[in-house]
């Protein structure tokens, strides 16, 4: 009998796909699902100066989590249900990955072209069936639309053909599958060095001598980090806004191992 693995969707911007291709992104940290845990952070109630304190998430079961509170009231502050579903799944499941592409053609058979844009490759998709028809019609009558705005004849310059974001990228054009090892849910400051270099930062200068290494700032490409959790955060910040690394988020930190990718 052949055992059902779940898969789910998970997007990466164009740098981090590039560290996956590199082999240096084995972790990613993500809010999803944390949003009432982050968007209440003093739990102040009306009686005194007291508070509830966000200690720690406890694991109930695989991908089931529950945060503790040091309170003696309660267990957690009224109307805040503790427990939280992990929105990625739970080591072994595996997640693809979903980058930033276009459409490179249309082939005479029915089949479409992807071009990824963190590094140029191609990957022919198979035709799509059933409900999707719909979407690959709407697809290409969009790129059409590129090509007689740009005066081109369809797919002889597809650098006419529009971008697109990585939460639309389908399944049939995922080149990387993930599969996912750990999950912890912690604040994002706690991240070690270790974990900042594992999430995909890009080191940017070394010296053999001293093994000093400059990491890329990600917020002024001209300057440099020189320690890579500095460079986590701001790559963190250009992905969530100014500032955003600062308010030190519960976040999910997932590891995880490439399984395929596709030439």
């Amino acid at each position: 009998m052949k055992t059902y693995i779940k898969e789910r969707p998970i997007p990466f911007s164009a740098d981090m796909v590039r560290a996956l291709l590199q082999g240096w992104k084995t972790q990613t940290s993500r809010m999803r699902g944390l949003e009432r845990f982050n968007g209440w952070p003093d739990w102040k109630i009306p009686l005194g100066e007291d508070a509830w304190e966000l200690c720690h998430f406890m694991e109930e079961e695989p991908g089931i989590w529950r945060a503790v509170f040091q309170d003696p009231r309660g267990e957690c502050p009224p109307g805040l249900d503790p427990v939280v579903k992990c929105p990625y799944g739970k080591p072994g499941e595996r997640l693809w990955v979903r980058e930033p592409w276009k459409v490179g053609l249309f082939l005479p058979w029915g089949g479409f072209e992807v071009e990824y844009q963190s590094d140029g490759a191609r990957k022919v998709c198979r035709p799509v069936r059933g409900h999707a028809d719909a979407w690959l019609e709407r697809l290409k009558e969009q790129s059409l639309g590129d090509c007689r705005k740009a005066g081109v004849k369809p797919w002889l310059d597809r650098s006419v053909l529009r971008r697109r974001q990585a939460m639309f990228l389908p399944r049939c054009a995922s080149r990387i599958l993930l599969e996912i090892t750990d999950i912890e849910v912690r604040k994002l400051k706690s991240i070690t060095a270790e974990e900042a270099r594992a999430e995909g930062i890009e080191a940017i200068f070394y010296d053999e001598e001293t093994s000093a290494t400059g990491w890329k700032n990600y917020l002024e490409p001209e300057s440099m980090c020189i320690r890579a959790r500095d460079s986590f955060f701001t790559l963190w910040d250009r992905l969530h806004g100014a500032g955003e690394a600062e308010k030190d988020p519960w976040v999910w930190m997932i590891k995880f191992k490439v399984l395929e990718i596709e030439e």
